[in-house]
């Protein structure tokens, strides 16, 4: 399968992942204010979806950094995709 674009894209990625864990930030709050009244059940699985969701985009944002996982992931396949690109234009040559 072949990728590119904005997939590849380090910025991008990195992102996704900011807005990810304010919007779910912003749930867990939320969904904690709304369990301190008498209605607690769906407020409560609510909250702990969202913090499930956080924790997750937290993860996430901490491997586009430094040595992590998805970081890596995104430069090899940048560089699998340059070698690629320039060995179909050796080809043409």
């Amino acid at each position: 399968m072949k990728i590119g674009g904005e997939l590849l894209n380090l910025q991008t990625h990195r992102k996704v992942a900011k807005v990810g864990m304010s919007v779910t930030l912003a749930a867990v709050c939320v969904t904690a204010l709304g369990m301190l009244g008498r209605n607690k059940g769906g407020f409560k699985k609510w909250h702990v979806a969202s913090g499930v969701a956080f924790i997750g985009f937290s993860l996430y944002h901490a491997g586009l950094y430094e040595n992590g996982i998805f970081r890596n992931m995104i430069v090899n396949a940048n560089k699998k995709n340059a070698e690629a690109k320039r060995l179909a234009s050796d080809d043409k040559a």
